[in-house]
């Protein structure tokens, strides 16, 4: 229950500061360059801790705390998606 809770506090958190980073830096061209950078280090991130669970085999422990990592950092990543979504300028349509 408290791992949800953590979970969906992550989800909130880097929507709201990907939104205003958005925001702030899709004015640029490099600004809107540097939006993209978080989902680089999350993918990373992902890719080393799944990368770290083949490596460690079937372990009963370990396994359960890297699917914990990887459920916060798909967290992030998830956070971090929505706030780009809601920092989109808006076209008007003709």
């Amino acid at each position: 229950m408290y791992f949800l809770t953590a979970c969906l506090i992550v989800v909130v958190l880097s929507a709201a500061i990907s939104l205003r980073r958005c925001r702030l830096l899709s004015r640029n061209p490099q600004g809107r360059l540097a939006v993209f950078l978080p989902a680089f280090c999350s993918g990373a991130c992902a890719l080393g801790l799944i990368g770290f669970q083949r490596l460690q085999g079937p372990q009963e422990s370990g396994s359960l705390t890297t699917t914990y990592l990887l459920m916060l950092v798909v967290s992030f990543f998830g956070g971090w998606f929505l706030g780009i979504i809601g920092g989109l300028p808006d076209k008007k349509l003709p």
